[in-house]
């Protein structure tokens, strides 16, 4: 009886070898060719340098707040903006911002419809009983440094939508319960959320 040593015995178990290979570089071309056609995720923290952009298809979110939309036009993590942020943020009717405060300047420039500023002091050891100032279509206003605050869209029928241009980003906000929490208990919020994905660890407060 012939027994099979040698280089044919090898060679099948080779040939067996190099099948395997085959089927699993066949498999692995298999995966990316349906990777290819999965969508991708946008990321919320686009770093888009380009000189012009265009502003309808830029990243949006309501970051978990219903009846509300934010648009980071320019920003300091984004964009690489040193001196100043530039936002476009829409509310619902009835919608509002958190009662809040930062050490930075802020203006607004009322593009589309009507609502109210609340404004309240610094001076005090809370914030005390906020001033109830109207804002309008083409209207534009200024928050002093560190006055808590907040944006309500007032008006029942029609969104508020607004231009925001702030100082020293990356911001850091403060947040209230109600106007009247003292200023040192005001929570510290850091990064803001549309900035968390752009610079994921938390900072202490300088």
């Amino acid at each position: 009886m012939e027994t099979r040593t040698g280089p044919t015995a090898a060679g099948g178990h080779g040939a067996h070898l190099a099948g395997a290979g085959r089927g699993a570089l066949l498999l692995a071309l298999v995966v990316v060719s349906a990777a290819a056609f999965l969508p991708v995720a946008e990321s919320s923290c686009p770093r888009d340098n380009s000189l012009v952009k265009d502003v309808s298809k830029m990243y949006q979110s309501n970051y978990g707040r219903e009846g509300f939309s934010h648009i980071t036009i320019a920003g300091a993590l984004a964009h690489g903006m040193k001196e100043v942020e530039v936002w476009l943020q829409t509310f619902g009717p009835g919608q509002r911002t958190p009662i809040h405060r930062h050490s930075c300047e802020e203006v607004f420039v009322v593009l589309k419809g009507k609502g109210t500023l609340l404004l309240g002091s610094s001076s005090m050891k809370y914030p005390g009983q906020p001033q109830e100032i109207p804002v309008f279509q083409n209207s534009t206003f200024s928050v002093p440094v560190n006055d808590p605050h907040q944006v309500w869209n007032s008006d029942e029928h029609e969104d508020l939508q607004v231009l925001v241009i702030i100082s020293r980003p990356p911001v850091k906000i403060f947040t209230y319960d109600d106007w009247s929490v003292p200023h040192t208990a005001a929570k510290l919020k850091f990064p803001y959320f549309w900035d968390e994905d752009c610079l994921p660890a938390p900072k202490d407060e300088l």
